[in-house]
């Protein structure tokens, strides 16, 4: 694409529109050079230019060292449209639901094992080298988006706008506390996707490839496998993704990563919590605000993970969120 082609110009090869899920994005299926190929539009706005900048980044990074993400075959500067390599359409979850529906549990859990193998090597190899200055949104994990981003996010979207309680400051107290433990995990320089469910994972000709991680930055190891295996899209029994997280430690040891198996329990546990509290207050709003439906039976599965992680010992002392939620149905 030439620089000095327009905007309008450019709409005019695309021909597939694509489901964008819940991003403001658009997504089109176009050849490219005699190939189907993926062009993306960004997202209006300076966020959308930003956003645009770190899919490419990011991107090209995770490529060189090895991770399987969608080949970048062009970015035009003057639109933010990225143009990349078609993966198809079958999801992680896709598969996943397919297989549990007809009772392959043996299957289920090979093919997350693959999954889980990826998502240690690209924790691991994706923090070398990576320059935090690719982050459009911020670049680390820390507590003050634990706060923002997931615990208060949950607080307003879905208690509040969606459910009809009333948040209390005795409530968001707790989270605030609740959110600032993450400061205190020790190892948060590995590289996070930050969005890393069955949805964001393609198979493509048998190989499994990863897409939107523009949202990368450095976070501690929990929290993308929690996202995985706690992922209201698929909505695992508590005996297979416990059975997983056991592999996915042995897949670290196998990287030489030495980990307290105690400490990083407590460890996924928080972020587990952090994360469903997200996941809640993000498809509360696609759905009440942008009108998104597709995401409205995500919300129950979402209730029931964050009520059984509630019910961990390490969350006694959360006695305003465990009041509140237990007398919640969706």
């Amino acid at each position: 694409m030439g620089r000095s082609e327009s905007h309008d110009h450019l709409l005019q090869f695309f021909s597939t529109p694509l489901s964008s899920d819940g991003s403001d994005r658009r997504f089109f299926k176009i050849r490219w050079k005699g190939k189907p190929a993926l062009a993306i539009e960004p997202s209006p706005g300076n966020i959308g230019t930003s956003e645009t900048y770190s899919y490419v980044a990011i991107g090209n990074h995770l490529a060189r060292v090895g991770v399987p993400v969608p080949k970048i075959y062009d970015f035009n500067r003057d639109t933010g449209i990225i143009v990349v390599e078609y993966l198809g359409d079958r999801h992680l979850q896709t598969e996943i639901l397919a297989l549990i529906s007809q009772s392959k549990w043996s299957q289920v859990k090979e093919l997350y094992r693959q999954v889980l193998s990826l998502l240690a090597k690209m924790q691991v190899w994706g923090c070398h080298g990576f320059n935090c200055k690719w982050c459009y949104d911020s670049e680390y994990y820390d507590s003050k988006l634990a706060k923002v981003r997931e615990a208060f996010y949950f607080l307003q979207s879905f208690v509040e706008d969606l459910m009809g309680c009333s948040k209390t400051p005795e409530l968001e107290d707790e989270l605030t506390r609740l959110a600032s433990q993450v400061d205190f995990i020790d190892n948060k320089e590995y590289f996070l996707h930050r969005d890393f469910q069955s949805r964001n994972i393609l198979l493509w000709n048998g190989v499994l490839r990863i897409i939107d991680f523009q949202g990368g930055r450095l976070g501690p190891l929990g929290y993308d496998v929690a996202a995985l295996l706690l992922d209201p899209y698929v909505a695992l029994p508590k005996t297979i993704w416990s059975e997983l997280l056991q592999f996915y430690l042995d897949e670290l040891d196998a990287l030489n990563i030495d980990l307290d198996k105690t400490m990083f329990e407590r460890e996924f546990h928080l972020l587990a919590l952090l994360r469903t509290m997200q996941a809640l207050g993000a498809y509360s709003y696609l759905y009440l605000k942008k009108g998104k439906v597709f995401f409205k039976p995500y919300i129950s599965p979402a209730l029931s993970n964050l009520k059984a992680l509630l019910s961990c010992k390490d969350f006694e002392k959360l006695e305003h969120l465990r009041l509140l939620v237990a007398d919640l149905n969706y």
